[in-house]
């Protein structure tokens, strides 16, 4: 990606590499069970391998070097790889991402059962609110895309969604009895994506940063951000059962979704503000 765009276009690029992974998926997730009925499982799941096969060849054929990019070819140690990995700005990064990431996946997992069970909400209406977050989501990362390629400054883009993300995940349990939660869901849907065109961009952007240092750095931001989206889901299923209410895990969530504003605040500045 590097390579291929110039510095300007990186946010909307990685805004529209992440958009047709959510689109990828839900398409999917929509149509898996309905081709399995029609053609059984095993041939559906052929199909769905087929897709990355057929990509291969295309890929070994158009995805070679740009002649344009202008880069001293080094070595990337293992020293040098672990240097990276500990450096301020990746933890910085990883630690942003995980909050949010967190709470996206603890919501999906629990807030259904949660609307179902403590409020009465049929499981249909549940689970069209959640489609809503996901909906959201894919006009976030548009929006963010746009947003990024026209604005100078990049802080402002994380600190503002994350600080939102926060509570909106604190209403999306604290306003579940009310039409406002149909609002709260849109939003936390919406800032838990928007801010990623924008968290990629930012290892791209960063002084004398070439691809193997921004490899590195991704690897550990989707490690970390996967790490805490794994255990999320099972503290929350932990602490209901302990003290019998889903309030405490889906707060404990909300309130380290916040993550993001504060390691944003400490990052650098990347973009050109005037």
């Amino acid at each position: 990606t590097m390579q291929w765009f110039p510095k300007r276009e990186l946010p909307f690029i990685n805004g529209i590499i992440i958009l047709m992974l959510t689109i990828g998926t839900g398409i999917s997730s929509f149509s898996v069970v309905h081709l399995s009925e029609i053609f059984g499982w095993e041939i559906t799941l052929s199909l769905f391998a087929v897709l990355p096969l057929a990509c291969f060849p295309i890929w070994l054929i158009l995805g070679r070097e740009h002649q344009s990019f202008v880069q001293t070819e080094r070595s990337f140690s293992l020293i040098e790889a672990w240097r990276t990995l500990r450096s301020r700005n990746a933890l910085l990064l990883a630690i942003a991402d995980a909050g949010p990431y967190a709470l996206l996946t603890a919501g999906i997992a629990w807030l259904p059962s949660f609307y179902h069970e403590v409020h009465g909400m049929s499981l249909v209406k549940a689970g069209n609110l959640m489609g809503l977050l996901s909906v959201a989501g894919v006009f976030a990362l548009v929006s963010a895309s746009l947003l990024a390629v026209r604005m100078q400054r990049r802080r402002p883009l994380l600190i503002i969604p994350g600080i939102l993300t926060g509570f909106a995940g604190l209403s999306s349990f604290l306003m579940a009895d009310t039409v406002i939660v149909y609002v709260v869901i849109v939003v936390l849907g919406f800032t838990c994506w928007f801010y990623l065109p924008i968290l990629l961009t930012l290892p791209m952007e960063l002084p004398n940063s070439d691809p193997n240092q921004v490899a590195m750095m991704f690897g550990a931001l989707i490690s970390f951000g996967s790490f805490f989206s794994f255990i999320s889901p099972f503290t929350v299923g932990i602490t209901t059962d302990l003290l019998g209410s889903y309030i405490p895990g889906l707060a404990l969530f909300s309130v380290l979704s916040w993550s993001l504003p504060v390691a944003a605040a400490l990052l650098p500045e990347t973009g050109n503000p005037s």
